[in-house]
């Protein structure tokens, strides 16, 4: 049995029909849709007699002209089926069987990402060749032979609709127009068969939708507890007002922080903590969230600052965010959000002394860096001259352009991105500020996700 996965240029279906050994006298098929005609083509060129059962209807399922010329070939029978027929079969008398996704078109041959098997005669049992004679003879069985007065009908009938498929093809045109208009961020990619090789623009297209996989799959995570959240009486320190997506970066948080690592080894690093706890958690991530939301439920005081974080910081950032609709922060209302942005802390605190312009061993506390990281960044640009608040802008609300492809930008493109702004910064950013319409995101929350049981990737800026 041989493998035909054609998603790459590597076409076995099509080299499977071209190639048809000169042993192979008698072909079976029975494949639903036909647009191509190389089968029949070379199954009258080398006078192989086929049998063809197809789907024929008023969508033209099986390409009218194909059929046509079809009937004519002494070689060829047709067999119509008008409904409720999908397969794709064809045997090859004397050489093999091939089963599969491939229908007789162009883009099944050469473009789509198609699966399938080719069975050689010699591996089919006579059990299989017994079901394959009975397969056919039930098509038999339950159709007619088009003769060569249909083809005369198909014509006289492509003569009377020829405005009518033109205007078919049209409408179809416009309905794929709008389909498109309406999902095309579902489709970063046109996978068919393509080889990524050294083009720098597919390659910035794998990568873009690799990251837009990673990014909706974690939303959705986000999601899952965000519903489950609405199910439970918070604590009594929780604002009845705070958005539930900050509440759930929270829980995450203080989950992590303050429950898990409470009480275990030292000498355990956080990535391996969090990979026990996923191994434990991945089967049953349900479980783990329930007892999460349990172990907040009942919290009678706040494990670590959480109740700033959703009483105060939830409305300080959106209120300070939103004056980003319409003009800009000031310096220091710039330094407020950022202060109060934990991956922009810590990135601050990470950043080298002579980032800053200081002396290598000049000390700081983190409210100092974060000072320094502001006034640095306020004097970055991007490729295209943006400032840190037009970037910012940009992220939060432009909202003509999708969420994702916004916090795509921002990371990735040099026309928004800036130098030390990156994932977990702007992930944090947009939940603070958009929590109407996406979660926070950074990588505490990442390892919170992951210790529940979801297959999220850590990641550092």
């Amino acid at each position: 049995m041989k493998l035909y996965l054609d998603y790459k240029t590597t076409r076995r279906f099509a080299i499977l029909l071209k190639y048809i050994p000169d042993t192979v006298k008698e072909i079976s098929a029975s494949v639903a849709f036909t647009q191509d005609d190389t089968l029949m083509k070379l199954c009258d060129k080398k006078k192989i007699h086929l049998d063809w059962w197809g789907l024929f209807n008023a969508d033209i399922s099986s390409k009218i002209e194909i059929v046509k010329e079809a009937i004519k070939s002494p070689y060829i029978k047709f067999y119509p089926f008008a409904e409720l027929f999908h397969s794709k079969l064809i045997w090859f008398h004397g050489y093999g069987v091939y089963i599969g996704s491939h229908n007789l078109t162009q883009n099944a041959m050469y473009h789509n990402v198609e699966t399938g098997v080719f069975i050689p005669e010699n591996e089919l049992t006579e059990e299989h060749k017994t079901e394959i004679e009975q397969y056919f003879s039930f098509l038999s069985d339950n159709s007619i032979p088009a003769t060569i007065e249909d083809a005369e009908l198909m014509e006289k009938y492509i003569q009377e609709t020829k405005i009518e498929n033109e205007r078919r093809k049209f409408i179809k045109q416009n309905l794929d127009n709008l389909f498109e208009e309406s999902f095309s961020h579902l489709f970063i990619l046109k996978p068919g068969v393509q080889d990524w090789g050294n083009d720098k623009e597919k390659n910035d297209d794998k990568k873009k939708l690799q990251f837009l996989q990673e990014w909706r799959e974690t939303q959705k995570y986000l999601g899952i507890i965000h519903e489950k959240l609405k199910n439970i009486k918070e604590p009594s320190w929780v604002d009845p007002s705070a958005d539930i997506s900050i509440i759930t970066d929270q829980i995450l948080h203080a989950y992590y922080y303050s429950y898990l690592l409470k009480g275990k080894d030292e000498d355990l690093k956080s990535s391996e903590l969090v990979n026990k706890e996923y191994e434990e958690n991945k089967y049953n991530p349900d479980k783990a969230i329930e007892k999460a939301l349990d172990w907040w439920e009942n919290l009678e005081l706040p494990p670590s600052n959480e109740d700033v974080h959703i009483n105060e910081w939830d409305k300080s950032n959106k209120t300070l965010l939103a004056k980003l609709k319409v003009g800009e922060l000031t310096r220091d209302e710039l330094f407020i959000v950022f202060n109060q942005n934990h991956a922009a802390r810590n990135h601050a605190r990470q950043m080298k002394n002579s980032d800053f312009g200081l002396p290598s061993d000049y000390k700081t506390n983190i409210e100092e860096r974060v000072n320094f990281y502001v006034d640095w960044i306020l004097n970055q640009r991007t490729s295209k001259g943006l400032t840190i608040q037009d970037t910012m802008k940009y992220l939060l609300f432009e909202d003509t352009i999708s969420l994702e492809e916004r916090v795509y930008n921002t990371i990735y493109n040099p026309k928004y991105h800036i130098d030390h702004f990156g994932r977990s910064i702007v992930g944090e950013l947009v939940g603070w500020g958009r929590p109407d319409i996406t979660h926070l995101r950074n990588n505490r929350v990442n390892k919170g996700l992951r210790a529940l049981g979801f297959n999220v990737a850590l990641f550092s800026d």
